[in-house]
């Protein structure tokens, strides 16, 4: 939710500016394997920018596409431009199966029993049908590929055996010869095996009856209900593991959105091009103080302003001027401004300031020295001076206004005067 909300905030840029954004914000991602995204342009009919290299032809396709492949995902549309992005299920997945093989690693049981996990590749067994996952006992066996074909001491299959029993019933009770752990005496072994569909994991546990004490040696049955115990316990623990690798989503995403406090309130209240105040801070900053306005009648100055003529110096010099150009008057005015006032980037070059405690007698005064501070920037481009000037319109809150909405309309009608009278102008209402 942080991430599309971030973007949409950038709906307000040209489709330029959004789509270098866009790309960035996933091609630059700490967590870049998290993410899959698409970037479609409807005009053109071709692909801006696909990070999950499928062989996609439409925008259509595509979210029907990556909408499988995803654990959740947003839209976003701008103009001709449209786009989907989300985190991807095979990251979840492998997530989650790492908490689960270093938790079973840790596991501790009585008698020098274990569990581990095997990975079928081809139910259809032979050579190489599965693999090692998890071995606590034996790690050195692990990721080493297992066959059907594969006999114990006695002749039999153990492999085959435990495949076959867990494609007809699911799990099975099944023994076989085996050499004790850390010796080479071979004895035989009973074992619990369990298929976990949704991974292709068998999950085995066993002991080998000679371990196995007094008691146990004389009840079997009890030997056969203390491994089924064993094993429902393990399967709770593994979907108790798999509920909080899903918690633990919130928390990666956090990584992203929320491991750096400072960070996010960076990404969410700051603009990413001026570091002025983003228009969502600016919002909820002009109803707080318009609240307290109305409680306790503090004056407070609005002011409203825009660069003049700035369409004229992206289309003559290019953005990357007009973006200088946005960032000298912010950098120059922050510079004028105490610390208690705050800039806020409305959308474009439309800037919102707010001055608590500055008085009607004043402002005006105030106005022209701003005026004067950006009059005198210099942008060199290219052995050329590029001049820019602002024209402002400042207001006030009244008793009679409904909500802050009022005094920028105020505000706004004052700056539109200062353009008709020539720009470089600072007027009131």
């Amino acid at each position: 939710e942080y991430r599309f909300s971030r973007i949409q905030e950038e709906l307000d840029s040209t489709e330029e500016e959004f789509i270098k954004f866009f790309i960035d914000k996933f091609e630059n991602d700490v967590s870049s394997s998290m993410w899959t995204a698409y970037l479609w342009d409807n005009d053109k009919q071709e692909a801006i920018y696909n990070s999950s290299e499928l062989d996609i032809r439409n925008i259509e396709s595509a979210k029907k596409s990556l909408k499988s492949l995803l654990v959740s995902y947003k839209t976003v549309k701008k103009g001709s431009i449209e786009g989907i992005f989300g985190v991807k299920k095979s990251y979840i997945d492998d997530m989650v199966k790492r908490e689960i093989e270093n938790s079973i690693r840790n596991r501790k049981f009585s008698n020098n029993s274990y569990i581990w996990i095997d990975e079928v590749i081809s139910y259809a067994g032979g050579k190489d049908y599965a693999i090692r996952k998890v071995h606590p006992k034996m790690k050195e066996q692990e990721d080493m590929y297992l066959s059907t074909d594969t006999r114990d001491v006695k002749g039999n299959l153990p492999y085959l055996e435990e495949l076959e029993g867990i494609k007809a019933k699911g799990e099975l009770f099944f023994s076989y010869y085996f050499e004790q752990l850390g010796s080479t005496v071979i004895s035989e072994k009973i074992s619990y095996s369990k298929l976990y569909k949704d991974y292709d994991w068998i999950i085995a546990m066993g002991v080998h009856l000679d371990e196995i004490d007094l008691y146990t040696e004389q009840t079997n049955d009890e030997v056969l209900e203390l491994s089924r115990i064993y094993m429902q316990k393990l399967m709770r623990y593994i979907f108790l593991t798999l509920a909080l690798g899903f918690t633990t989503l919130y928390f990666i995403q956090k990584k992203d959105f929320l491991n750096s406090t400072t960070s996010l309130e960076n990404e969410v209240n700051l603009d990413s091009l001026t570091n002025s105040y983003s228009r969502r801070y600016g919002e909820k900053s002009l109803s707080s103080f318009f609240e307290r306005y109305r409680l306790r009648g503090n004056e407070l100055a609005i002011m409203m302003f825009d660069i003049d003529d700035f369409k004229i110096i992206n289309d003559r010099y290019g953005h990357e001027v007009g973006d200088r150009a946005l960032i000298e008057v912010v950098n120059t005015i922050n510079r004028s401004i105490r610390s208690t006032d705050e800039l806020i980037r409305w959308g474009g070059d439309e800037f919102i300031g707010i001055f608590p405690d500055l008085k009607e007698e004043y402002v005006i005064k105030f106005g022209e020295k701003l005026l004067d501070e950006i009059s005198s920037l210099e942008i060199a481009v290219e052995g050329e001076i590029v001049k820019v000037s602002i024209s402002i319109g400042f207001s006030y809150f009244k008793d009679t206004d409904e909500d802050y909405k009022e005094v920028l309309s105020r505000a706004d009608c004052a700056m539109y005067t200062s353009k008709q009278e020539g720009k470089n102008k600072v007027g009131k209402l």
